[in-house]
């Protein structure tokens, strides 16, 4: 401790010392500086554990977090203040914009250059550029893979912004050509087993963000049922809360049920990415089973988008997205969207006999008759962007509601009549990101959102229902547990991100997501018949996680990073302390902290060959409906422990261009987790309601595999994953030794694959017009509900689907007509037992996008 406060009082001397230093000698300072930190935990750790250690930074993973995350907040607070005083030190012409293409998308890493000059650049992933010349006449040459070369006369003077728009150039679209590295493509060539899919492709079809997902490898999206309905995200066999939502970076957690990826469209995505296993630090996550990042559109231009779709079982859905981005750097958005559906689909289930109160042996066909839902939202932005102060500025506000009727539980014999649940929220959010902030190479953002959500789960009527739309009256409110409850949820996040390199191939990152749920009864006359003493106690789930991570990326032939993580959760609710079937209950409060790490390494030996291993021990702490409930279908435990794991992941990518017509891709991951206090949902049998618990211990071994083959304008894949999940704890609390050990877990798919093909007809319809025919098919081999060795007897069927599209795009973009038949078959398809989703159903979608520079 007397070490530790004399390095910080050194701290504040040199900080004193360091004003009158000028940029070039702060900078070698700054870089001095670290290094010294570095070895001195270097020194603290060969001291501790007298070892030397092999890496460089391999003393992240056993050195004090706190001593440590209090030196390098040290350095970069040197770095804002000592460094002011270059911030706008900038010598001759500057010359900055974007290079896009029609539509305003952006062509990622163009050259941009002065002809017969040593002066150019290369436009970031988005785009963008930043071009610095002495101030004279120049040719300025525009130039990416797959597009023709504009040449243009260019008068430098002062600072100066221009767009350039590219045309592709159409002898290389006869052509498979590997082109330079999008931000798609960076993604996906990290040391971490990422996969990320570009979605503007996808603009033109009437899928929202889940079933966009649904088509990579490795993940499965679980429905309860047709539009609106609850849907778990599955990643590598675990699913529901493992797997942690974000949307530019912030978690989704706390965004309210009105506005989740089962209700957006995917024209509000750029690009998705879906992170199996291991998490960045950047993301801020608790994530144990991986983590998917919604990135949205960001045009900076002036565009409108519009379009509206209808379909089977009276279903309506709209989105209009305009935006301006003024020369001063002004910046206006506005996205709407709306959907709406019967869900009127037919069901194949047993029928109640309201007279004996028993259920028929045999099943039969129904038309589902109370599933109407509604959802609406919009999102407004404004802010400025491209500022010497601020790459960007965005401040949003998002209003969402949604109503929707309940047909059934989460048993698919259990049916209602009259229940009912809606929410509505109101976020507003702040984004602020800068690009070599004070000094170069030092990037900073920070994003933070305040989430207010009003929900309302409606189930008054004295009736049981059956299938057949009769009922019988009770003598008992409500249909399942009577309720007219009303809540208000509200979450705060603030994600903070810094990035240094230090002399090149070096990188420093730091890291911290802060999260803060509460929810209270809001209407006590509303609550009043249905409360009991738990209802008015407080419910808060607080966390922190912060991180810390060092890459070294000497070449782009390999790199390497690790990081570690600090963990603190402050969670206050209801506790059921009875030891008898009473409850009885007893506001508490609980705490918990600790620290994981990982290491992750990346090499390509090859040009096309591309392998990747990563391991982490990581942590889960428990989401706001694990710990309270939804308080209508599922019940919460105030007392559930965080999960623990240990994750390994091994890929290996080949992508080669095997001639100018032809190429395949080839992905392969292997995956291992070690999974402890393994949180479950389980489901009533008696109510058909839902509940968590803790499970001991599980382990996932499994592989998914990906391949696609191009071939002109044509392409076909599919991927493959087997995910084998078994129970580890092999003796209960009691010290009986439990049937079921090593079982697979039950209800989880543990096989299951998709396929594609799609092929562009240019120019059908006149020039400039497009024709693109994809066919998707998936499959669902059959899994047990209960455990296997308890004589488990009732399985999930396999099985298979196939969906169609045509899509016709004429005047290069402007209008877009879409046909979808999906579930061609008319399979009956579960993702859930007894949970039947729709059959086969039809939509078209007519879309108009307009872009001016």
């Amino acid at each position: 401790m007397n070490h530790y406060r004399a390095i910080f009082c050194m701290s504040y001397l040199l900080l004193y010392m360091s004003v009158a230093r000028s940029r070039r000698s702060f900078q070698k300072y700054l870089q001095i500086r670290i290094a010294a930190i570095l070895f001195y935990g270097d020194l603290c750790t060969r001291k501790m554990y007298g070892t030397a250690l092999p890496h460089f930074g391999m003393f992240f993973l056993r050195m004090s977090m706190r001593v440590f995350i209090s030196h390098i907040f040290f350095c970069f607070l040197l770095l804002l203040l000592c460094a002011a005083p270059a911030f706008s030190q900038k010598q001759g012409a500057r010359l900055w914009g974007r290079v896009v293409v029609a539509d305003g998308s952006p062509v990622e890493h163009a050259s941009v250059a002065l002809k017969n000059t040593r002066f150019g650049v290369v436009a970031d992933g988005k785009g963008r550029y930043t071009l610095h010349a002495p101030a004279g006449e120049y040719t300025l040459v525009v130039s990416a893979i797959g597009y023709k070369t504009v040449e243009r006369p260019l008068s430098l003077r002062g600072r100066q912004s221009l767009v350039v728009e590219l045309e592709p150039d159409e002898k290389e679209i006869e052509e498979v050509t590997v082109v330079g590295k999008s931000v798609v493509r960076q993604v996906n060539e990290s040391v971490f087993n990422v996969v990320a899919i570009d979605a503007r492709p996808l603009h033109n079809t009437s899928m929202n963000l889940t079933h966009a997902l649904d088509r990579i490898s490795g993940v499965k999206i679980r429905e309860t049922g047709g539009v609106g309905s609850r849907t778990q995200v599955a990643l590598n066999g675990f699913s529901g809360r493992h797997v942690k939502m974000f949307m530019d970076g912030m978690p989704m957690e706390g965004f309210g049920a009105a506005f989740q990826l089962n209700n957006i469209p995917v024209n509000l995505a750029e690009r998705i990415e879906v992170y199996k296993g291991v998490v960045p630090i950047e993301l801020g996550a608790d994530a144990l089973g991986g983590a998917v990042n919604i990135v949205t559109r960001q045009l900076r231009s002036t565009y409108v988008d519009a379009s509206y779709s209808y379909g089977s079982f009276n279903t309506h859905r709209s989105n209009l997205s305009v935006g301006h981005t003024a020369k001063s750097g002004l910046s206006l958005q506005l996205n709407a969207y709306q959907s709406y559906s019967d869900n009127s689909y037919r069901v194949k289930t047993k029928l109640l006999d309201l007279t004996t109160n028993t259920y028929s042996q045999e099943e039969y066909w129904f038309r589902r008759f109370h599933d109407n839902y509604r959802n609406e939202a919009v999102v407004g932005r404004v802010g400025v962007v491209r500022k010497p102060w601020a790459d960007r500025l965005m401040l949003s506000l998002t209003l969402s509601q949604e109503k929707a009727d309940i047909q059934n539980s989460n048993l698919m014999t259990i049916v209602y009549g009259g229940r009912k649940r809606s929410a509505r929220s109101a976020i507003p959010s702040l984004h602020y990101e800068k690009q070599n902030l004070i000094v170069p190479n030092l990037h900073f953002s920070l994003t933070s959102t305040y989430s207010i959500s009003r929900n309302n789960n409606i189930d008054t009527m004295a009736r049981q229902y059956s299938w057949s739309g009769a009922y019988r009256q009770k003598t008992s409110k409500g249909e399942g547990s009577y309720s007219m409850s009303e809540y208000n949820n509200s979450n705060f996040s603030a994600t903070a991100n810094l990035r240094y390199r230090i002399a090149g191939s070096h990188y420093l990152s730091l890291n911290n997501l802060y999260s803060d749920f509460s929810r209270k009864a809001s209407d006590a006359v509303a609550n009043s018949e249905t409360s009991t003493a738990a209802t008015f106690m407080r419910r808060t789930n607080a966390k922190n996680v912060a991180g810390v991570s060092y890459k070294l990326q000497p070449s782009d032939r390999w790199s390497a990073s690790v990081f570690a993580k600090r963990y603190d959760v402050l969670v206050r609710g209801p506790i059921n302390i009875s030891t008898t079937s009473t409850t009885v209950y007893e506001e508490q409060e609980r705490s918990f902290s600790t620290e994981g790490y990982g290491i992750g390494a990346t090499y390509r030996p090859l040009t096309s060959l591309h392998l990747k291993a990563s391991f982490e021990k990581s942590y889960r702490l428990p989401s706001e409906n694990e710990l309270f409930g939804d308080e209508s279908l599922e019940t919460g435990d105030a007392g559930l422990k965080p999960e623990s794991s240990q994750n390994l992941n091994l890929n290996l990518c080949y992508d080669k261009a095997l001639s100018k017509a032809h190429a395949v891709y080839l992905d392969v991951g292997l995956i291992y987790r070690d999974t402890k206090d393994y949180i479950r949902r389980q489901v009533e049998q008696r109510y058909g309601g839902a509940y968590y618990t803790n499970h001991g211990r599980v382990r996932n071994l499994g592989f998914d595999v990906e391949a696609r083959y191009f071939y002109r304008r044509a392409s076909v894949g599919g991927n493959l994953t087997f995910q084998d999940i078994r129970n580890m704890e092999q003796y209960a609390v009691g010290g009986r030794k439990l049937i079921y050990y090593k079982d697979r877990m039950p209800n989880v798919p543990y096989l299951f694959a998709n396929a594609d093909a799609s092929c562009n007809f240019y120019n059908p319809a006149g020039k400039g017009s497009v024709l693109s025919v994809t066919y998707n098919m998936r499959y669902i081999h059959s899994f047990f509900r209960s455990w296997e060795s308890e004589g488990g007897d009732i399985i999930i069927p396999t099985q298979l689907s196939h969906d169609l599209t045509l899509t016709l795009s004429l005047r290069n973009g402007r209008y877009h007509v879409a046909a979808e038949v999906k579930n061609i078959a008319d399979e009956a398809l579960y993702d859930n037992y007894s949970l039947q989703k729709p059959g086969r159903s039809f939509m078209l979608k007519l879309r108009y996008f307009f872009f001016k520079q």
